[in-house]
Formats: C-alpha cells, structure tokens, sequence
C-alpha cells in the first residue's frame, strides 16, 4: 500500500482546482487566498487519517458487526476533520488574515502534515506483516474520480463568494473516506490502515503545488 497510497494522491485535485480557482475568482488576492487554503484543507485530510488510526487502536467491542469497527474509525476520522476544520475556520480566519499570514498557515500546516504522515507511517511499519499487494480495481478509479468530480464542482461554486472555504473543501475527504472503506471491506483493516501514512505524505505534492501556484499562475496568466 506504499506506492498505492503515494501514487493515489498526485497533485490532480490541486491542477484542476488551480485552473478553476483562477477562472472564478474576481481578484488575484481571492485567487492566493483560495490556493493558499488548500494546505489547510490537506491537514485536515491528514486530521482525519489520523483519527481511524487512532480509532484503530480500540479494541473491537462488538465482534457480532464486523463492519462496526470500520463505521467506528470513519467516525472518528470524520470527527478529527471536523475539529480541525472547525479549529482553522473559527480560529485562523484566513480570509481576514493578511498574504503573510495565509502564507505562514500555508506552511506551518505543510509541516505539521508531514509530522503526521511521518508518525501514520511509523505506526504501520510497527504493525506491518508480509502480505498479498492489492490493486485498485476499475470501479474503484472511476469512483475516485467520480467523488472527486463531485467536490471540485462544489468548490468552484465557492470560488467566488467564500474562496478561503472553496480552497478547503476542495480537498473534502470525500475520496479518502471511499478509499479507506474499499481497501478495509476489500482487503482488510491491516491494508487500510498502512495506506494512511503513505496517502498523509502523497499529499505533500498538491500542497506544494498549491502554495507554488498561488504566485507562479499569476505571472505566467495561463488561463
């Protein structure tokens, strides 16, 4: 699940989310603040990694439901979402924030990823056991990209009004909960599990590219 969960979060939603923020927003600062909210919305992705391994470590008290282990990590992933989510919103309020500080969020929050990615990843080495490799299906990609479809349309409705939003949720864990429910209902829980950390640090791309775009797409004006 290393190659997998690196390879599954490549920069796509950030290029397209790049090229629509730039059709949609009315200024150039709407257009910094957007990409520059991406990262936020990445750590928070890595928030709600975070929150089914942490789930995981629960010892399963309904061994009748099967499926109440997987319901019980999503939920508190969903939850570690939430409350960054919430943490960021209500706290940063990074549309009020000065280039600087956008930029500093920007950052900070890239580093605080690849601590949680680096820790995500430690943890699976820790419980790592020699295996079959699984594959992604057909259904699973076209249901990738289906939701992911989905999410960038939601955001680009936002691009305007709320860019600092539309940045964030342009990165809902929509796909990640579909990919950690697949690989767990698919493969097993030891699967999902060890493609968090890789998946965590995978996004560090869309949120380099992100950062990297919200200056270089102005002075190159490819749209």
């Amino acid at each position: 699940p290393v190659i997998g969960g690196v390879l599954g979060c490549v920069p796509h939603v950030a290029v397209v989310g790049s090229i629509g923020f730039i059709l949609q927003t009315a200024s150039s600062d709407e257009f910094r603040i957007a990409m520059l909210s991406m990262p936020l919305g990445m750590l928070c992705n890595s928030f709600f990694f975070l929150g089914v391994r942490i789930a995981s470590l629960l010892p399963n008290c309904d061994a009748k439901a099967p499926m109440g282990r997987l319901v019980l990590c999503l939920v508190c992933g969903a939850l570690g979402y939430a409350g960054g989510l919430a943490a960021i919103m209500l706290g940063l309020r990074p549309k009020e924030q000065s280039m600087a500080i956008a930029w500093l969020a920007a950052a900070a929050a890239f580093v605080l990823e690849l601590l949680v990615g680096l820790l995500l990843m430690y943890l699976s080495l820790c419980d790592a056991k020699p295996g079959a490799k699984p594959r992604s299906s057909c259904k699973v990609l076209v249901a990738r990209g289906l939701a992911t479809f989905c999410v960038m349309l939601t955001a680009m409705a936002l691009a305007r009004s709320l860019p600092a939003l539309a940045g964030i949720l342009a990165n809902l864990p929509v796909v990640s909960v579909m990919v950690v429910a697949i690989l767990w209902i698919g493969y097993g829980e030891e699967v999902a599990l060890g493609a968090l950390g890789p998946m965590t640090i995978g996004m560090l791309s869309a949120a380099a590219y992100a950062m990297l775009a919200s200056e270089l797409m102005l002075l190159w004006h490819p749209a």
